[in-house]
């Protein structure tokens, strides 16, 4: 870049005036040099950040940080093969934004729990579209806290005992499509049909809608919501640049969030919502779904204005929160809930023992039930064991993420957060970690029993995150998968067949939820 400077002002030829020096081939030879060399600063201003702390990492390289490649990698192995390198405690570069990496159950709970103040917030994309501004994921500071706090009512027992009637129902068209399928050619793509059984719920709890043509083919409900979670984007490292250039997209602004985002898929769900509210507005029946439990909930939170306790929110206020809850349900409750059935079905059929455990289990309490129901999955120990251990092993949500809200110190300045930066768990590396959980690629419920979860500490496990800001369905999500399970395993026997892994597999691609791809096991009456 000197060089093309001195040739500029040291040119022997005739002086330009300003249109020609504008056009000069050398001055936009050094504009463009300047300009990659402010970009070279920037994208690598920030990759002293954690070598000055004296904490390690992989080496970030320019505009990418340690992100090159990461849209073709399977997360999982990745995620595993950086802890087993770095460590517990590692940085990590997205573009140029320093993010630390822990998986430390005392630092969890230190920045997730104890000093949660300090990351109060998750990443910031700072959508502005109606509806989906009032996300739970995506809201910040008082904002978050308040909706959070009038929305949690809706998951306490007594209403997910009222919507378990609905999950009941769900499951009873769960049974007579693997009927089907046993009578078709006994094998099971787990998947798919815990896919249209999760939607199912989804339907009927979070859009109050009861859809006979759900999981067929040409079903719009099914169509759309299959596209808003296939997107080819995940494969392509233009999934990367918000996580890298967060400021890049707020400047674009409502033009990208409308071209990438609030897709007609998306748009599609938030009609059917504002369809279902207006008729709610003029009916009187009771539904006891989330959108009425939700409705209650969020009408009973109040503020003080002077000196009168008034209602937080307009009621169009609080249409717009209850459609953001419904719609985001969806996307948090959907692929999480599937690919967690899926994942238990093909441990079961790997397992044949601990299968039978849990089938006398079931089978045992319901001698004191008349039917599977709320109070008879809480009263199955072993359930839940079974279902924690393969959280444990595969958990959905591969990373939890916070962003610092005010400058942070841990340790006594051992480690330093400055506002703004990233910190992130990389859940599935956490879940295997030999410290925590001795033999990790063992599949073993007894790890739950209540022995040895009170000797491990509890930050060691987050599938469903942890702190103020974990996942405020996680009721709701074990409610629908110890139902389903009961009637399941009561009816039918999984069993390995010639297309079933030795290792369940994941989809590769920067991907959220974990995608488990060839679980076909084999079905049998019992």
């Amino acid at each position: 870049m000197i060089c093309i400077i001195r040739s500029v002002l040291h040119s022997n030829e005739p002086k330009m005036d300003a249109s020609g020096f504008l056009s000069s081939p050398a001055t936009w030879e050094l504009a463009i040099a300047s300009s990659l060399y402010i970009l070279y600063r920037y994208a690598t201003s920030t990759f002293n950040y954690f070598s000055d702390q004296g904490i390690p990492g992989p080496k970030p390289i320019p505009i990418f940080g340690n992100m090159w490649g990461v849209w073709k990698a399977n997360l999982p192995a990745y995620d595993l093969a950086l802890v087993n390198k770095y460590g517990k405690v590692f940085g990590y570069f997205d573009g140029p934004i320093p993010n630390l990496w822990i998986t430390d159950a005392d630092v969890i709970k230190a920045m997730y729990v104890k000093d949660f103040d300090h990351f109060v917030d998750r990443r910031s994309f700072e959508i502005k579209t109606k509806v989906m501004r009032k996300w739970l994921s995506l809201m910040r500071g008082q904002e978050w806290k308040d909706i959070r706090s009038s929305v949690t009512p809706a998951f306490t027992t007594g209403k997910i005992k009222r919507m378990s009637v609905l999950i009941k129902d769900c499951v009873a068209s769960l049974c007579d499509r693997v009927t089907t399928v046993i009578e078709k050619d006994g094998k099971l793509n787990a998947k798919m049909v815990f896919g249209a059984f999760t939607m199912d719920v989804i339907a009927r709890c979070a859009f109050g809608l009861k859809i006979d043509t759900l999981g067929e083919k040409d079903d719009p409900f099914t169509k759309n919501a299959h596209n808003i979670f296939s997107p080819a984007a995940n494969k392509t490292p233009v999934i990367l640049l918000p996580y890298m250039y967060p400021g890049m997209f707020s400047v674009f602004g409502l033009l990208t969030e409308r071209l990438v985002i609030v897709t007609k898929e998306m748009k599609f769900f938030f009609k059917l919502l504002e369809n279902v509210l207006k008729d709610r507005l003029e009916s009187k029946q009771k539904f006891n779904d989330f959108i009425e439990l939700a409705d209650e909930a969020i009408s009973e939170y109040t503020k003080e204005v002077d000196g009168k306790t008034v209602p937080m929110w307009t009621r169009e206020a609080i249409h717009e929160i209850i459609m953001g809850q419904s719609s985001f349900f969806m996307l948090a409750a959907f692929d999480t809930t599937a690919t967690t059935l899926t994942s238990i079905c093909f441990q079961l059929a790997l397992n044949p023992d601990i299968q039978e455990k849990l089938y006398e289990s079931i089978a045992a309490k319901m001698e004191d039930y008349d039917e599977v129901s709320y109070e008879m999955v809480q009263d199955v120990p072993y359930l839940e064991m079974v279902i924690q251990e393969v959280l444990r092993f595969y958990p959905p949500v591969i990373r939890i993420e916070r962003q610092c809200t005010k400058d942070y110190s841990y340790d006594n300045g051992r480690i330093k957060i400055k506002k703004d930066q990233i910190i992130t768990v990389p859940t599935y590396a956490l879940h295997h970690s030999e410290e925590y959980y001795p033999d990790p690629e063992k599949f073993d419920p007894e790890r739950w029993s209540p022995e040895n979860k009170a000797s491990r500490s509890p930050y060691a496990y987050m599938a469903f995150g942890t702190g103020p800001r974990n996942c405020v369905g996680m009721r709701f999500a074990m409610e629908e998968m110890k139902m389903a399970l009961c009637s399941l395993v009561q009816k039918f026997r999984f069993f390995p067949v010639e297309e079933t892994p030795e290792k369940l597999q994941f989809d590769d691609g920067f991907v959220q939820i974990l995608q488990p791809i060839h679980a076909v096991v084999g079905l049998e009456f019992r």
